[in-house]
């Protein structure tokens, strides 16, 4: 079973390890702590994507944007990531992998093209009205970002069904998603607010700073935070005093 680097077990810091009961596998870690607050590349040079709520009222701008650091998920060219999300999401693997859990990538990156495909087949297949429930229209999906993955387990038994939140693989990335800079934006309860049902497996990388400051403070929302009264919170972040 592979250990957790340093720079994971920094990015989840010994408090909230401690309290919410999850410790890396070995009693006599240490912590120093001292890369904790440390803003990641993305986090000081490309703000406007990682805090951007992408959505059906939010389209990227240019609608066909392309990220410009897409590396493959793992070597597997199937799936492809921008390379800070993917060295965060491979951590947050590894750790979940330290619990004795299981996860596998479903989905990663889209283009614009690969995207108007995918909402084209839901609408032949199920309409458009329930295509928009499920399925972004081209230039509106966080997919396009390089920024959002979908999970799964590696059974597979709730492959794209809500019932992935109620296994243990999902009910660990509730918990421990926002370590990694890594928010659920679709979740149970919201849906009048994100135009799409819950979507437990579906997760997006706005960097650690401002996934565990949304955590502090029980903001769900990306689009919340960026907003009033959440905003002087944000506007703290940017000028480097961390919410």
């Amino acid at each position: 079973m592979p250990e957790l680097s340093r720079r994971s077990l920094l990015l989840a810091g010994p408090v909230g390890l401690a309290a919410s009961g999850w410790l890396p596998g070995t009693a006599s870690a240490t912590w120093s702590g001292e890369d904790q607050e440390r803003p990641t590349r993305l986090e000081r040079a490309d703000r406007r994507h990682l805090l951007d709520p992408v959505g059906k009222q939010r389209p990227l701008t240019p609608r066909d944007y392309a990220p410009p650091d897409l590396v493959p998920w793992q070597d597997d060219p199937a799936y492809q990531l921008r390379a800070e999300v993917a060295d965060q999401l491979g951590q947050l693997f590894a750790a979940a992998e330290a619990d004795r859990l299981a996860l596998r990538v479903i989905s990663a990156y889209r283009s614009y093209e690969t995207q108007a495909e995918t909402y084209a087949s839901w609408v032949r297949a199920y309409g458009r009205a329930s295509a928009d429930a499920t399925s972004a229209r081209p230039g509106h999906s966080e997919h396009q970002t390089g920024l959002a993955v979908d999970l799964d387990t590696t059974l597979g038994e709730c492959y794209l069904d809500a019932c992935f939140g109620r296994t243990a693989e999902g009910r660990w990335v509730a918990r421990h998603a926002y370590r990694f800079g890594f928010i659920r934006s679709y979740p149970k309860g919201y849906r009048d607010r994100t135009g799409y049902a819950y979507e437990p497996w579906h997760i997006r990388y706005v960097g650690p700073q401002v996934a565990r400051a949304m955590h502090r403070h029980g903001v769900a929302l990306l689009q919340d935070y960026v907003s009033p009264p959440h905003s002087s919170a944000r506007l703290g972040w940017m000028l480097g005093t961390h919410p």
